[in-house]
Protein backbone atom coordinates (compact mmCIF):
# COMPACT_ATOMS: atom_id res chain seq x y z
CA UNK A 1 0.00 0.00 0.00
CA UNK A 2 1.61 3.34 -0.78
CA UNK A 3 1.34 6.70 0.59
CA UNK A 4 -1.58 8.38 -1.81
CA UNK A 5 -3.47 5.36 -0.44
CA UNK A 6 -3.77 5.80 3.07
CA UNK A 7 -7.51 6.69 4.08
CA UNK A 8 -7.84 9.56 6.66
CA UNK A 9 -11.01 9.55 9.66
CA UNK A 10 -13.95 9.64 8.28
CA UNK A 11 -17.33 10.02 10.76
CA UNK A 12 -17.02 5.63 11.31
CA UNK A 13 -13.50 6.11 12.49
CA UNK A 14 -13.93 4.31 15.96
CA UNK A 15 -10.55 5.38 17.53
CA UNK A 16 -11.20 9.40 16.85
CA UNK A 17 -14.32 8.82 19.36
CA UNK A 18 -11.88 6.82 22.21
CA UNK A 19 -9.30 9.49 22.70
CA UNK A 20 -10.11 12.96 24.91
CA UNK A 21 -11.43 15.43 22.99
CA UNK A 22 -10.30 18.64 21.78
CA UNK A 23 -11.93 21.52 23.79
CA UNK A 24 -14.14 24.38 22.22
CA UNK A 25 -16.09 26.78 24.42
CA UNK A 26 -18.19 29.39 23.52
CA UNK A 27 -20.41 31.78 25.45
CA UNK A 28 -23.47 33.50 23.88
CA UNK A 29 -26.87 34.57 24.25
CA UNK A 30 -29.76 32.22 22.13
CA UNK A 31 -32.71 34.77 20.69
CA UNK A 32 -36.27 34.13 21.20
CA UNK A 33 -38.57 32.22 19.01
CA UNK A 34 -39.55 34.76 16.85
CA UNK A 35 -36.10 35.73 16.04
CA UNK A 36 -34.86 32.13 15.28
CA UNK A 37 -32.08 29.77 16.50
CA UNK A 38 -28.47 30.72 16.97
CA UNK A 39 -26.72 28.50 14.87
CA UNK A 40 -23.10 27.15 16.31
CA UNK A 41 -20.84 25.12 14.34
CA UNK A 42 -17.94 23.17 15.21
CA UNK A 43 -14.76 23.03 13.30
CA UNK A 44 -14.63 19.01 13.84
CA UNK A 45 -16.78 16.31 14.22
CA UNK A 46 -17.97 16.24 18.08
CA UNK A 47 -17.58 13.70 20.19
CA UNK A 48 -19.55 15.16 23.11
CA UNK A 49 -21.05 18.37 24.17
CA UNK A 50 -22.37 20.11 27.41
CA UNK A 51 -25.13 22.96 26.79
CA UNK A 52 -25.26 25.13 30.05
CA UNK A 53 -28.22 27.46 30.40
CA UNK A 54 -27.50 30.62 32.53
CA UNK A 55 -30.91 32.41 32.60
CA UNK A 56 -32.86 32.36 35.43
CA UNK A 57 -36.36 32.08 34.56
CA UNK A 58 -36.41 30.82 30.33
CA UNK A 59 -35.77 27.14 29.24
CA UNK A 60 -33.21 26.88 26.33
CA UNK A 61 -34.11 24.96 23.08
CA UNK A 62 -31.39 22.68 21.66
CA UNK A 63 -31.65 21.32 18.38
CA UNK A 64 -29.63 19.36 15.56
CA UNK A 65 -31.29 20.95 12.75
CA UNK A 66 -32.50 24.70 12.36
CA UNK A 67 -35.87 23.27 11.55
CA UNK A 68 -36.41 20.94 14.53
CA UNK A 69 -35.76 24.27 16.77
CA UNK A 70 -39.34 25.01 16.62
CA UNK A 71 -42.94 23.41 17.96
CA UNK A 72 -45.19 22.53 15.21
CA UNK A 73 -47.81 25.55 14.90
CA UNK A 74 -45.29 28.09 15.83
CA UNK A 75 -44.41 30.50 13.32
CA UNK A 76 -41.54 30.54 12.05
CA UNK A 77 -38.84 33.50 12.66
CA UNK A 78 -35.17 34.67 11.37
CA UNK A 79 -33.46 37.03 9.83
CA UNK A 80 -35.71 39.21 6.60
CA UNK A 81 -33.62 36.84 4.22
CA UNK A 82 -35.22 33.85 6.35
CA UNK A 83 -38.79 34.83 5.98
CA UNK A 84 -41.51 34.26 3.11
CA UNK A 85 -42.80 37.28 1.04
CA UNK A 86 -46.15 38.45 0.98
CA UNK A 87 -48.92 38.49 3.93
CA UNK A 88 -48.63 34.90 5.21
CA UNK A 89 -46.95 33.59 7.74
CA UNK A 90 -45.26 30.20 7.55
CA UNK A 91 -45.63 28.10 10.45
CA UNK A 92 -43.72 25.00 11.25
CA UNK A 93 -44.88 21.87 10.00
CA UNK A 94 -42.47 19.57 11.44
CA UNK A 95 -40.70 20.43 14.39
CA UNK A 96 -40.65 19.37 18.51
CA UNK A 97 -37.48 17.75 17.56
CA UNK A 98 -35.88 19.89 20.21
CA UNK A 99 -35.43 19.20 24.20
CA UNK A 100 -35.56 22.30 26.68
CA UNK A 101 -32.90 22.78 29.31
CA UNK A 102 -34.65 24.36 32.31
CA UNK A 103 -33.69 27.72 33.46
CA UNK A 104 -31.27 27.82 36.54
CA UNK A 105 -32.07 28.01 39.97
CA UNK A 106 -31.10 29.46 43.08
CA UNK A 107 -30.39 26.18 44.91
CA UNK A 108 -29.35 23.96 42.35
CA UNK A 109 -27.47 26.78 39.89
CA UNK A 110 -27.54 26.61 36.05
CA UNK A 111 -29.39 23.58 34.59
CA UNK A 112 -26.58 21.70 31.98
CA UNK A 113 -26.76 18.50 29.95
CA UNK A 114 -23.78 16.52 28.88
CA UNK A 115 -24.51 15.13 25.15
CA UNK A 116 -22.57 11.79 23.85
CA UNK A 117 -23.10 12.43 20.43
CA UNK A 118 -21.47 13.61 16.93
CA UNK A 119 -22.48 16.22 14.75
CA UNK A 120 -20.84 19.52 13.30
CA UNK A 121 -23.10 22.09 14.64
CA UNK A 122 -26.50 22.43 16.84
CA UNK A 123 -29.11 25.19 17.18
CA UNK A 124 -29.58 26.69 20.68
CA UNK A 125 -33.06 28.92 20.95
CA UNK A 126 -34.62 30.42 23.82
CA UNK A 127 -38.08 29.21 24.67
CA UNK A 128 -39.62 32.44 25.03
CA UNK A 129 -41.14 34.45 21.88
CA UNK A 130 -38.39 37.42 22.70
CA UNK A 131 -36.58 36.98 25.33
CA UNK A 132 -32.92 35.76 25.02
CA UNK A 133 -31.01 33.40 26.87
CA UNK A 134 -27.61 33.61 27.87
CA UNK A 135 -25.83 29.92 27.47
CA UNK A 136 -22.38 28.78 28.08
CA UNK A 137 -21.28 25.47 25.38
CA UNK A 138 -18.82 23.23 25.80
CA UNK A 139 -17.52 20.34 23.43
CA UNK A 140 -15.05 17.58 22.50
CA UNK A 141 -13.91 17.46 19.31
CA UNK A 142 -12.51 14.31 17.25
CA UNK A 143 -9.98 15.15 13.98
CA UNK A 144 -12.77 14.09 11.73
CA UNK A 145 -13.79 16.84 9.65
CA UNK A 146 -16.91 18.26 9.21
CA UNK A 147 -17.26 17.57 5.18
CA UNK A 148 -17.04 14.03 5.75
CA UNK A 149 -19.87 14.04 7.90
CA UNK A 150 -23.26 13.54 6.31
CA UNK A 151 -26.32 16.32 6.60
CA UNK A 152 -28.49 15.16 9.27
CA UNK A 153 -32.08 15.73 8.05
CA UNK A 154 -35.35 13.92 7.71
CA UNK A 155 -34.89 13.44 4.22
CA UNK A 156 -31.59 11.83 4.37
CA UNK A 157 -33.74 9.24 6.62
CA UNK A 158 -32.49 10.51 10.20
CA UNK A 159 -35.94 10.48 11.59
CA UNK A 160 -36.34 12.84 14.57
CA UNK A 161 -33.87 15.55 14.01
CA UNK A 162 -36.22 18.28 12.14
Amino acid sequence: MGLKDQQGQGPNYVPAYQTSGTPFVTSSAATGVQEGPVRVQFPYVTKTITVQNLDTSNGLRVAFTKSGSWAVGEAVGGSSHDKPQGNWTLEAYQGNNFFTLPGRTAAAGPSQVTLDVRCKEVYLMSNHATADVEFSLYAGLTGISTMQFPVLTASNLFKGVG
